[in-house]
């Protein structure tokens, strides 16, 4: 047996018993044939451990093979032999060192049962504005020198606590975002300063590296909103399954993947998991990106434990190869960015207190003297609708330093809302978001949204799907789309249709739904998107300007 290092590792619980219970037939006849067969050890502690050996070689096996029943039965027995009797300590520090290596062993191999796509952030996805990554990256010379001089004089004496290697692959990517990407790793990195203190903060507390933050960047470009192909969400882009475990609600009315301290958290924790699963933080990285499982298939496969030769032996996909240099090159350039070529003007860090909120009310009742609705929906990205959710706990509501006093007296007087209406319809063999869309008659886009999901998604028999009356759905934010409003636009390049004289412009801001703007201004969403000559699910995006009819047009 291969003995892994992996410190933090916690032991798994087995019961011996219930376990030869549940898993009979070829998979105990076959240890039985092979334990028969094994000679006996000379002694009791080298019994117990060659035999728990023995079990956890067969484990092994069937979880590479994807049987993981046959795995746990095995993992199950392995872990029994060397177990005390009567669950006391353990007497000899063999079996102590090789039980820890046991425990190590079957976390690693237990990890390849999870669903590919539904671990780390879902398979081929990175930020949408760096969707570049994806594929194999091309520089030019005279970029990638260039790059490799702006690394060699960075002497800001600047220190890591990830490590740092710079090879062709770290340099390619450099200069890819100094040239082809530069002004969108620049908004990143101005958006980051809204949050990466706040990341520092809680990476500290869960002792893990603070350079990490700028996996945020790669992954979402630090938008709260942003919503991948593959279901992946929020700054740190969890995908639905992988958000649960890590304590992130996602329904109809809240989604904590897009809180970004909450997500921050369950990041941390995740990367936490993968470092002490891979004890190697680039192995960490293509895991986060890829999913545990397939890095650890790749490392079965080849047999290499180092990601640089992984990524050099192609088993790898181009956007994981790419992934953890991107990492590197974010890094170098968030410490130094004037040095490589970024002038950047930081956002404002979160600043903000909470309010309990005991009873759903609408966050328009909650406006106070200068706090907008627009402060407190960018404050509370998680919430789905404009109304705050019915929790047993109560809701913890974000609003702005100095104003907590405001609008609690702004609740004291609001009205107790009705919560949204929402039905599930559980999905059947065949069905699509789209065929569902069409049987509730509700917009697509609204459909995606209210469940996190892409609007091509196909639906497994089984899964539950949250239909929410349209006037409550907050829709979904359109950062991961490119395009502007006149690509969206039925027709092209035809003039928008006429419009009341009091009709006025607006510019779409970070953040901004066609829902939030068509509430800040008084009108439907369907007078905004006919207004606009926008399809069902436009895309809409920061800079783009949008006509607003008057509230009396018709």
């Amino acid at each position: 047996m291969t003995p892994f290092v992996l410190r933090k590792a916690k032991p798994l619980a087995f019961a011996g018993a219930a376990v030869l219970a549940l898993y009979t037939g070829s998979c105990a006849s076959t240890a039985a044939s092979r334990a028969a067969a094994a000679p006996r050890p000379p002694d009791a502690v080298t019994r117990a451990i060659e035999s728990a050996a023995a079990d956890f070689a067969l484990g092994r096996e069937a979880a590479l093979s994807g049987d993981f029943q046959c795995a746990q039965f095995y993992f199950g027995r392995a872990v029994d032999r060397v177990r005390p009797e009567g669950g006391g300590p353990v007497a000899s520090a063999e079996i102590a060192t090789f039980s820890s290596e046991l425990y190590e062993g079957i976390v690693r191999y237990e990890a390849l049962a999870a669903p590919s796509d539904e671990t780390a952030t879902g398979e081929d996805h990175v930020s949408p504005e760096l969707q570049k990554i994806e594929t194999p990256v091309e520089a030019s010379q005279e970029a990638i020198s260039e790059a490799a001089s702006a690394v060699a004089s960075d002497s800001t004496g600047v220190t890591y606590d990830i490590p740092i290697v710079v090879n062709d692959g770290v340099l390619k990517i450099l200069a890819t975002f100094q040239h082809d990407l530069h002004d969108i790793i620049g908004r990143g990195l101005a958006r980051s300063g809204r949050y990466v203190p706040m990341i520092h903060r809680v990476f500290e507390q869960e002792g893990i590296p603070k350079d990490l933050a700028q996996v945020a960047l790669i992954e979402s470009s630090f938008i709260p909103h942003a919503h991948s192909r593959a279901t992946a969400h929020g700054i740190w882009q969890f995908m639905p399954r992988t958000g649960r475990q890590y304590g992130l609600t996602s329904n109809a009315v809240v989604d904590e993947r897009s809180d970004p301290e909450k997500a921050t958290r369950a990041a941390a924790k995740h990367l936490a998991y993968l470092h002490d699963l891979f004890h190697d933080w680039y192995l960490a990285l293509a895991a986060y990106n890829a999913g545990e499982g397939r890095v650890l298939r790749a490392m079965e496969k080849t047999g290499l434990n180092d990601f640089w030769q992984l990524a050099a032996s192609g088993i790898l996909k181009p956007q994981t190869q790419n992934y953890v240099p991107a990492v590197i090159a974010a890094t170098l350039i968030s410490k130094n960015p004037d040095h490589y070529g970024f002038q950047i003007d930081y956002e404002q860090p979160l600043d903000y207190e909470t309010l309990l909120i005991e009873r759903p009310v609408r966050l328009s009742s909650l406006s106070a003297g200068s706090v907008t609705l627009e402060d407190l929906q960018k404050l509370n990205p998680e919430l789905r609708t404009e109304i705050t959710p019915r929790q047993p706990e109560g809701y913890q509501l974000k609003v702005p330093t100095g104003f907590r006093e405001a609008v609690q007296i702004a609740y004291a007087d609001a009205p107790t809302a009705q919560p949204p209406a929402f039905r599930r319809h559980v999905a059947r063999r065949g069905e699509t978001l789209a065929s569902v869309a069409r049987r509730y008659r509700i917009p697509l886009a609204d459909l995606a949204a209210a469940n996190s999901l892409s609007q091509k998604a196909r639906l497994r028999k089984g899964q539950v799907v949250v239909i929410l009356k349209p006037a409550e759905v907050l829709v979904a934010s359109k950062h991961r789309r490119k395009g502007s409003v006149a690509k969206a636009a039925r027709g092209g390049k035809r003039s928008a249709p006429p419009v009341s004289v009091a009709a006025r412009s607006y510019r779409v801001r970070g953040g901004d739904t066609l829902y939030r703007i068509a509430l800040k201004n008084g009108v439907t969403v369907e007078r905004l998107m006919n207004a606009n000559r926008l399809r069902s699910g436009g895309a809409i995006k920061p800079g783009d300007r949008l006509r607003i009819p008057s509230s009396n047009s018709r």
